[in-house]
């Protein structure tokens, strides 16, 4: 959230990653994420037994921080379309609310197959983190690799993860089809991040690393929570604070779409049974992150297949 909160008076800012080149990270307000922060916290975190990482403590505070830290980015997107989208915002909201209402049915019905939509969109999403890539395949290799590592040394854990997060023992097979992809993934991924610092890229590179890292040495809630909240998330709240005006005020709105992406967490966790409230908070975590993921990504690309949107 430190970071988030400098991002807000930082508007004026010049570029992010993904457009150019730019000097391996190094301070806190590199516009590439928080690479050095995420290296240093997965080291930290290799120190602390596993046990402690997964306590029902540690682990309700890694759900907070995926939402406090995550939301932000995604709240942002309001602004952005509102402002690309001129006078259609109404319909902005409209498919914002019916495409979280679909996701949130899904989970209802089939909430195996939910999950098995979440972690696709979320490769596709995080593909984008890594558009630096000499080809969109590298690109969508490292986001592969970064979510099937665990399934390489905490395949057990994993498997149990998606079981208590979907309720279906039939989950557990995801966790087997991620062992099956993440060897030829974690290839692709580390020649891409070869190439990358080839070819003068060395922040995504790092970024990348660091990402790569967490999820491999540590579990699979901690290294993903290290992941999206100092990497992904800082690179694309930046991202959309320099589409919009330098003059535009974008605290209000992001307070408040953060505000609505905090009651559906909470609209979730009601939902779910209250036997383990640990238990129920990872759940609802994740399961907000995925109502929220499928407009994040699909109202932008509606638009701009409808013609709606003002700018590209």
């Amino acid at each position: 959230m430190i970071g988030m909160v400098r991002l807000l008076g930082s508007s004026n800012a010049k570029g992010i990653g993904r457009h150019g080149d730019v000097p391996p990270v190094t301070y806190l307000n590199d516009r590439a994420g928080y690479p050095s922060i995420a290296l240093l916290l997965t080291l930290v975190a290799m120190l602390v037994p596993s046990d402690l990482l997964t306590s029902p403590t540690m682990m309700a505070a890694t759900c907070a921080a995926l939402l406090l830290g995550g939301l932000p980015h995604g709240a942002l997107d309001l602004a952005v379309l509102r402002r690309d989208a001129e006078h259609r915002f109404t319909l902005v909201i409209t498919l914002y609310l019916v495409l979280a209402a679909v996701m949130f049915a899904t989970w209802q019905v089939a909430p195996a197959l939910a999950l098995a939509l979440f972690l696709a969109m979320a490769m596709m999403h995080f593909a984008e983190d890594w558009s630096d890539a000499e080809h969109p395949f590298f690109a969508l290799g490292i986001a592969v690799a970064i979510l099937s590592a665990p399934a390489l040394f905490h395949h057990e854990e994993l498997g149990g993860l998606f079981v208590l997060i979907a309720g279906e023992g039939a989950a557990a097979g995801l966790a087997d089809t991620l062992l099956l992809v993440a060897p030829l993934a974690a290839a692709c991924a580390l020649l891409a991040m070869s190439l990358l610092w080839q070819a003068g890229h060395r922040a995504t590179a790092v970024n990348a690393a660091c990402a790569l890292a967490a999820m491999v040495v540590l579990p699979p809630v901690t290294g993903f929570a290290i992941y999206f909240c100092l990497i992904h998330s800082p690179m694309h709240f930046r991202a959309g604070l320099e589409r919009l005006a330098p003059t535009a005020r974008v605290t209000r709105p992001t307070i408040i779409a953060t505000i609505g992406g905090l009651g559906i967490a909470l609209a979730t966790l009601i939902f779910l049974p209250t036997a383990n409230p640990s238990s129920s908070l990872l759940v609802a975590s994740f399961m907000t992150l995925s109502i929220l993921t499928l407009p994040h990504m699909a109202v932008p690309m509606i638009l701009r297949r409808l013609g709606l949107s003002a700018r590209a």
